[in-house]
């Protein structure tokens, strides 16, 4: 059927043609509410990095003594999609990637049991560090100023702070506040 015959259709059938859009419209709105929409959108970055410090050792010798232990024993994890490594002089980083979704807290209990079973690591090498990577964008910023000492306004700030940790907001930076010193 040609675009010609499909328009000589709807010039007779006008019936047709307000039937079409009606269905389109329909689908337009169910689609709609059934949307994912949120003012901040989830996402998350569901990795995993092991870091493991070797002072004095070569990239070579990272990579066949820390990475070839660490990366077969966290590859087959449950829920793992890749495993990326590093190795440069004195440092091995494995970046463990899990499929969207994961249990990032049994994820990062089962990456430490694993680490935990490896007996081959070099001697000298320092204790792998495992950290949850996590990616925080600035929601707001709170500016604080007025007829106080500094020390004042400082106790405020840490005040304001355990509040908004206390209500459940993940990371809360201060900036600005000069370190105690005596003079």
């Amino acid at each position: 059927m040609s675009p010609a015959d499909l328009v000589r259709l709807f010039v007779r059938h006008r019936n047709a043609a307000n039937l079409l859009m009606v269905i389109m419209l329909v689908m337009g709105v169910v689609s709609l509410s059934r949307m994912n929409t949120q003012f901040f959108p989830d996402f998350g970055i569901d990795m995993v990095a092991i870091s493991v410090v070797w002072p004095g050792a070569g990239a070579d010798d990272v990579e066949a003594n820390i990475v070839t232990a660490i990366e077969p024993e966290v590859r087959y994890l449950n829920n793992v999609d890749k495993v990326t490594s590093f190795a440069v002089e004195g440092v091995a980083t494995i970046l463990v990637e899990f499929n969207a979704g994961s249990d990032m807290q049994a994820a990062r209990s089962d990456v430490d049991s694993a680490v935990a079973q490896i007996t081959t690591l070099p001697e000298d090498s320092e204790k792998p560090k495992i950290s949850r990577v996590a990616r925080y964008d600035t929601i707001s910023r709170i500016a604080l100023s007025g007829p106080f000492s500094e020390a004042a306004l400082k106790a405020i700030a840490k005040r304001i702070r355990e509040g908004l940790l206390a209500r459940g907001v993940d990371q809360v930076l201060m900036f600005g506040a000069r370190d105690e010193e005596i003079w």
